[in-house]
């Protein structure tokens, strides 16, 4: 029987995932089901980077936020110069940190930790802290986006400043029903994205829901949809070693 796997994050999110699978009988189908858009009013972010020497650290913890934040820079003519007065950047893995293209100079990881257990943001946070980061610092993250990075710092004693720099855009629960019809596992990456199919499936049969995240992990159990498992780390990986051990199992 040849299972299907519908991952619901953005296309590109996990890279190779369907090479990682190629001598099982599957098939990898992506559907997202979040789309982006720029804010509202850029002149937040705007007048950030223009003080940008006020902050002591900037931090991405995702790779949607990390690129706008880049391009923004692009289109607005300004350059980052890493060195002194320039604030440290953090990112919460890889992929957030390749997002930046090397606009930014270096960029500090949270090496070690185990973010499949924390939750990146957490696990971001508790690093930085333990560096003992100089605030303020400058978040740029998603108009919807969840608190565990800035409550961990502001525990801290450090400020946060937080500024929109893109909106997430769910796709209607007709969409979302539709695109795991199929599935035998379906992955899902935001707890928008698991809040939402489980207004759009409701009730049984369902497909196994393999979380990306212990935050995703989360949010799916409190909408009603308990995931059958969760990656130990978001990365595909860790996905692959996830969905060959869920399909094991039926």
């Amino acid at each position: 029987m040849v299972e299907t796997v519908v991952i619901t994050a953005s296309a590109g999110t996990f890279p190779g995932l369907a090479a990682a699978l190629k001598d099982l009988p599957v098939i990898v189908e992506e559907r997202p089901l979040m789309s982006f858009a720029p804010p509202l009013d850029w002149l937040p972010l705007d007048r950030a980077l223009e003080r940008a020497e006020e902050f002591g650290a900037v931090v991405f913890t995702s790779p949607r936020a990390a690129q706008t934040f880049a391009e923004r820079l692009k289109t607005r003519g300004m350059t980052w110069n890493p060195g002194p007065g320039t604030p440290a950047v953090w990112a919460a893995g890889p992929a957030t940190s390749a997002a930046l293209h090397g606009t930014l100079g270096s960029v500090r990881l949270p090496v070690g930790r185990k973010t499949g257990k924390l939750g990146a943001a957490k696990a971001l946070a508790r690093a930085m802290l333990e560096e003992k980061v100089s605030g303020p610092v400058l978040f740029p993250c998603g108009e919807s986006h969840r608190d565990e990075l800035p409550t961990e710092l502001r525990n801290g004693a450090i400020a946060v400043e937080e500024i929109v720099c893109y909106r997430s855009v769910l796709a209607a629960v007709s969409e979302a029903r539709s695109a795991v019809s199929r599935a035998t596992v379906v992955v899902v990456a935001s707890p928008s994205v698991a809040d939402l199919l489980a207004r759009a499936c409701p009730r049984s049969p369902r497909p196994d829901m393999l979380a990306v995240g212990p935050t995703t992990a989360d949010s799916a159990r409190s909408a009603g949809w308990p995931p059958a498992a969760a990656a130990s780390e978001p990365n595909t990986r860790a996905l692959a070693s996830a969905i060959r051990s869920l399909l094991a199992r039926r």
